[in-house]
């Protein structure tokens, strides 16, 4: 980093600098936390797997709306699940009902009712998107467009970070 850039407080960085700095500041704790903890053997159970797949996620879910701060609703409402702890809760029962839906969809297409108009289908996606926009369920449409836009755009810079981080560990 240039000396220029370490003298700009994190704070007016952008989003995409916040996100990398606090994401690979995350994992770093979740390593300490890793390599504090006493185990038995040293292959890990597909539990333990699991449990640090799920910390490394809640870690770059938390990274992301942290460094978005409290400006984007999506943001607000992510910290918020997080705070309270429910984010776990509500990330298995949004992975039960994808699997739930990918099973009923192809007889959602047979059901269709055309004599309805488009309107119905319309409102049907809206509350789709509303599903996968954290908060984006007490949004009016345009400001779940507005949200969605730039939610798609922080996970678009998280995705890249991480591709990064494993280009760098992998060389």
């Amino acid at each position: 980093m240039s000396p220029q850039h370490m003298n700009i407080p994190l704070s007016r960085r952008s989003i995409r600098t916040r996100l990398a700095y606090r994401f690979l500041r995350a994992l770093k704790k979740l390593n300490r936390q890793r390599t504090g903890a006493v185990t038995s053997s040293t292959s890990s159970s597909i539990r333990d797997t699991c449990r640090r797949y799920h910390m490394v996620k809640m870690a770059a879910y938390a990274s992301m709306a942290s460094a978005v701060g409290s400006k984007r609703a999506w943001s607000r409402a992510l910290l918020s699940k997080i705070r309270n702890r429910g984010l776990n809760r509500w990330l298995v029962k949004r992975n039960k009902s994808r699997a739930l839906r990918g099973r009923s969809s192809s007889n959602a297409v047979a059901k269709e009712n055309p004599s309805k108009g488009s309107t119905v289908g319309l409102e049907e996606a809206h509350q789709e998107l509303r599903k996968l926009v954290p908060g984006g369920e007490v949004m009016d449409v345009l400001s779940l467009f507005d949200e969605t836009a730039h939610y798609i755009k922080c996970l678009t810079s998280q995705v890249q970070i991480m591709r990064n981080i494993v280009d760098f560990y992998s060389d």
